[in-house]
């Protein structure tokens, strides 16, 4: 019996360092819980980054997220929850917006 609560996409683990990335329900079979990122890791990503950043002065990056290993679940968190998530907020604001002005009788 496995004795755990669900956590926040990207909170780390207290004990192991280990970084909780959302996974796809499709690919849960493949998961491999050893094979996330660690905080350490990520440390050593962003100071090799920095390091070969000065020698390339590279600026196509601009969050720190792009330049380690969470990059692509985060990228996959954002297009498949976030923007729908915010794409449903903005159309209930505007739905709501217009039931008040057709009340008013501002259109």
């Amino acid at each position: 019996m496995q004795n755990h609560l669900l956590k926040s996409p990207f909170c780390v683990h207290p004990k192991t360092g280990r970084v909780c990335v959302p996974i796809e329900v499709s690919n849960f079979a493949s998961f491999d819980p050893f094979q996330v990122p660690t905080l350490g890791q990520l440390m050593k990503e962003l100071d090799d980054f920095e390091a070969a950043d000065k020698s390339e002065n590279s600026t196509d990056v601009t969050f720190d997220w792009q330049k380690t290993s969470l990059k692509e679940p985060f990228e996959k968190f954002q297009k498949s929850f976030l923007v729908p998530l915010l794409n449903e907020e903005r159309r209930m604001q505007r739905e709501e917006r217009e039931k008040r002005a057709a009340v008013m009788g501002d259109f």
